[in-house]
């Protein structure tokens, strides 16, 4: 009896808790996270693939454009590529301001104008000279793109140009203590590996890149990591700043446009007093201008209906697209390598972008 007595008085083992994912429904708080308002118009939807799917064709033609018609303006017969690269940057720099002050205006009218100025520029002189970093890099960077132009062929171009992934990845590991995936450090080895074999295979003697291949791939990588650290240095001393994309560039133009101006005494001051401010400058050169002044800006804005598929979509079809139309303007030949090396930069793009899909949050069932 006492060794049953005993055994009784053992207490039970407890169950150990089961857990299954939960489901969107079963969340604490999805009641409250749905929404209250009635869904979406077809009409609304529909506007929404339109501008959805307009600014991916908007990003295409942007990405694409850019150097094809830069390397154009650089090749093109007759007076009209002997245009002065300087003044071409200056000019773009000074449109840009126009249209960013013409914004401003439309956004706060003329007397608002001059109080969001000096609220935003003048009461924060500390913040606008901090922006002088990045209008130097940008300065240089417009520059180094005329000269990339000019040396090689718009397919290559294109490819060096996404090398800013890289530069702007490792600046932002070094200077913001920022942490890569796997796959973004395996993307960026894969963006070099198709580089390196794209540009080899368009090396020697080549009728596409007239120039010196050197100079050329030298100016393109410069462009890249200027570009890099301009974007990570603006997101370290921006951090949470609200100033509107409009403010920012006329900040960025206060600084840009003396440089320029002293980047003009300075090389080519002589060829403006001997053939004119203007000379060489036609249909092409002035794309080139507004492309430079307009392109980033209105790419901004547009980015906002694009979400990251997109934008890497657009990229990809870009660098095809340019290669496409190189093959007519340009007569580039493609072969086998420069076709593999493109084909790890396009894979690269999207790699990098991949994003693993976290696992679902689990619930305790007893039982």
């Amino acid at each position: 009896c006492s060794a049953r007595r005993s055994r009784s008085r053992v207490p039970a083992t407890p169950r150990r808790k089961r857990f299954l994912p939960m489901s969107k429904e079963a969340t604490p708080g999805a009641a409250e996270e749905q929404p209250l308002v009635a869904p979406t118009a077809p009409a609304a939807e529909k506007k929404s693939e339109w501008l959805k799917y307009g600014s991916l064709g908007f990003l295409i033609l942007q990405n694409s454009s850019h150097v094809v018609l830069l390397r154009y303006s650089r090749i093109v017969g007759g007076d009209c590529s002997k245009y002065v690269t300087s003044v071409a940057v200056l000019f773009a720099e000074l449109l840009k301001l126009v249209f960013c002050l013409v914004v401003l205006t439309g956004q706060n009218g003329p007397v608002g104008l001059f109080t969001r100025l000096s609220e935003d520029i003048w009461q924060r002189k500390v913040d606008t000279l901090k922006v002088a970093v990045p209008a130097v890099c940008f300065t240089v960077q417009n520059n180094l793109q005329f000269v990339a132009a000019s040396h090689l062929g718009a397919a290559l171009l294109q490819l060096l140009y996404q090398t800013k992934t890289l530069s702007t990845a490792i600046l932002g590991v070094i200077i913001l203590r920022k942490w890569l995936r796997c796959n973004q450090w395996v993307a960026l080895c894969v963006l070099v590996v198709g580089v390196v074999v794209a540009q080899s295979s368009q090396g020697g003697g080549s009728s596409v890149n007239k120039g010196s291949i050197t100079i050329g791939v030298a100016a393109a990588l410069g462009v890249s990591m200027c570009s890099g650290f301009a974007s990570v240095y603006l997101e370290k001393i921006l951090k949470g700043d609200k100033t509107s994309i409009w403010v920012r560039n006329v900040q960025l133009c206060l600084f840009s446009i003396p440089l320029q101006f002293l980047a003009i005494y300075q090389r080519d001051w002589e060829k403006v007093q001997a053939n004119g401010w203007l000379f060489g400058f036609c249909w092409s050169t002035w794309a080139v201008v507004c492309m430079f002044a307009f392109g980033g800006l209105l790419v901004a804005v547009v980015i906002r209906f694009a979400d990251n598929n997109l934008k890497n979509l657009a990229m990809a079809l870009a660098i095809i697209l340019s290669c496409l139309v190189s093959v007519p303007l340009f007569d580039f030949k493609p072969n086998g390598a420069f076709a593999g090396g493109g084909a790890l930069v396009i894979v690269s793009i999207f790699l990098y972008a991949w994003q693993p899909k976290p696992p679902p949050p689990y619930l305790p069932v007893s039982g």
